[in-house]
């Protein structure tokens, strides 16, 4: 009976996790779609006289925000980290002081949150993730040779002679910066930071996404 169980919550997590994915693909598309009203915007820009386009182009910043909110989503989504959800509230909370903040309480509320973001980060988010991370911890000195032999994962060699070394190249084909906590996707295989030095990788977990 418990492994009926087991056997079906790893289905189910494994469609949703599906499930999220064309969640994501829906934003995507929307996401394209909201860029063409860019193009109006700027034709509407060049329409207006220099004295009226203060409102058209505050609206213009507000759905570029917009916008950047739903990719910010859609990483959410796909990747499942708290540094994800952390973004796209500091992108939410930053479209709402610059464009819809009117008033000085308005503008002190959001520093404030923006304040408390950048706090949870760095205060709780370490010690959060070392209580989330599961697999196989490695040091980022291993050779990716090593990691695939010891996880049966097939992480791609030219990226990098070692875990960290991988991870620098993701982070520079993705322009994603490094910091404890991110995690990047080779494959079937999710190499998470989860301890850093002076701004160098000390360790990495990497997990089986087909497990």
């Amino acid at each position: 009976m418990r492994k009926n169980l087991g056997y079906w919550k790893h289905k189910l997590i494994k469609y949703t996790y599906y499930l999220e994915v064309v969640l994501a693909f829906f934003i995507i598309a929307a996401t394209i779609v909201g860029m063409v009203d860019l193009v109006k915007y700027l034709a509407l820009i060049l329409r207006t006289s220099p004295l009226e386009t203060y409102n058209i182009f505050q609206k213009f910043l507000g759905h570029v925000l917009m916008l950047v909110v739903g990719v910010e989503l859609v990483i959410m989504l796909l990747s499942h980290t708290t540094s994800s959800v952390l973004e796209v509230m500091l992108y939410a909370i930053a479209r709402k002081l610059l464009i819809f903040s009117d008033t000085t309480l308005d503008i002190a509320i959001g520093i404030i949150a923006i304040g408390m973001i950048f706090a949870i980060r760095k205060y709780l988010f370490t010690k959060e993730i070392k209580l989330e991370g599961h697999g196989n911890v490695f040091s980022a000195a291993t050779s990716v040779a090593d990691a695939n032999t010891i996880t049966g994962l097939n992480i791609p060699e030219h990226l990098g002679n070692t875990i960290g070394g991988v991870i620098a190249k993701m982070a520079e084909n993705t322009n994603r910066p490094i910091y404890e906590g991110i995690d990047y996707r080779v494959g079937n295989a999710k190499l998470k930071v989860i301890s850093m030095k002076d701004g160098l990788i000390e360790k990495v977990v990497i997990e089986n996404l087909d497990e």
